[in-house]
């Protein structure tokens, strides 16, 4: 059976400018035991979620699942504190802020932090490689969130789901779309400096939108391998879908294309690799048009 501990996280912040690093997030830190997920281990919760304050939990929410990359801890992830540690014997250490950065979007979203290979320098999805492991995992998670939300979350209230994929997480969200599950529930898939491999799948992803169920990919790339790899599936999904894919100057861009049923984005952002996500999370999540908290 699921266990949830709720932490207290210290008073929001206004950002002083776009892509600054986020102010310390409002809400709760939520740690989950699962009996599903990408690892199961007994020194680390198999997923994080922040709730932030102001969700209102009678409106159909929005999940954003964030994927992590090579060496990740999802404590030391969702944290904004200078002196994060994985485990409390373990070294102090800078927190990323990826909670903060998911308030700061002010969207009606719940955040998930999966736990994936863990302080270790491999990208492999682990047992989301299980066809309906990721799906049996977020409704999971769900149910062991129902204290903090205050309401029992199902498939009707869950108005839509984000991966965002960092660094060598394009692996884990290949898996995903692939053998997770999600089917029309996945709306969105977020590559932030991720492109490393798997163009060509995405693309196929975003082709499956339908007007029902449309999708989006996004991909924000900081330079090298996988600005060249997002610059070729930019070309490529122009001439698929001409009126359908954007190439973007800036990020977020100037302005959106309407609600369409493919779409595909793209944006090179000049940052280093490690703040990506903490520095254009939430601009990511408005220019997705996840609805905002009241």
């Amino acid at each position: 059976m699921s266990r949830a501990t709720s932490v207290g996280i210290t008073a929001l912040l206004a950002l002083a400018f776009a892509h600054a690093a986020p102010a310390a997030a409002q809400g709760r830190i939520v740690e989950l035991e699962l009996t599903h997920g990408a690892v199961i281990r007994s020194d680390a919760p198999e997923a994080i979620a922040h709730v932030p304050d102001g969700l209102d939990p009678s409106a159909p929410i929005a999940l954003v699942v964030m994927l992590h990359g090579y060496s990740g801890c999802a404590r030391v992830l969702v944290s904004d504190a200078p002196d994060a540690r994985c485990r409390p014997r373990d070294r102090p250490e800078q927190g990323f802020g990826w909670a903060a950065a998911h308030d700061a979007a002010h969207t009606q979203s719940v955040l998930l932090v999966p736990q994936l290979a863990w302080r270790t320098r491999d990208g492999s999805p682990g047992r989301f490689t299980i066809a309906g492991e990721a799906a049996r995992m977020i409704d999971e998670a769900l149910l062991a969130l129902a204290a903090p939300l205050g309401r029992t979350l199902d498939h009707g209230s869950v108005a839509s789901i984000t991966i965002a994929a960092h660094s060598a997480a394009f692996e884990t969200t290949l898996a995903i779309t692939r053998h997770g599950g999600l089917d029309a529930r996945l709306r969105s898939v977020v590559l932030f400096d991720a492109l490393y491999a798997g163009e060509q799948s995405f693309l196929d992803w975003a082709a499956g939108g339908t007007e029902t169920a449309p999708r989006t990919l996004v991909s924000l790339a900081t330079g090298g391998r996988t600005w060249t790899l997002t610059a070729a599936m930019l070309a490529t999904a122009h001439r698929r879908w001409p009126s359908e894919a954007l190439t973007s100057e800036t990020w977020p861009p100037v302005t959106m294309p309407a609600a369409l049923a493919h779409r595909v984005i793209g944006a090179r952002v000049r940052m280093p690799h490690r703040e990506v996500p903490a520095r254009t999370l939430a601009d990511t999540l408005r220019a997705l048009g996840l609805p905002q908290r009241p």
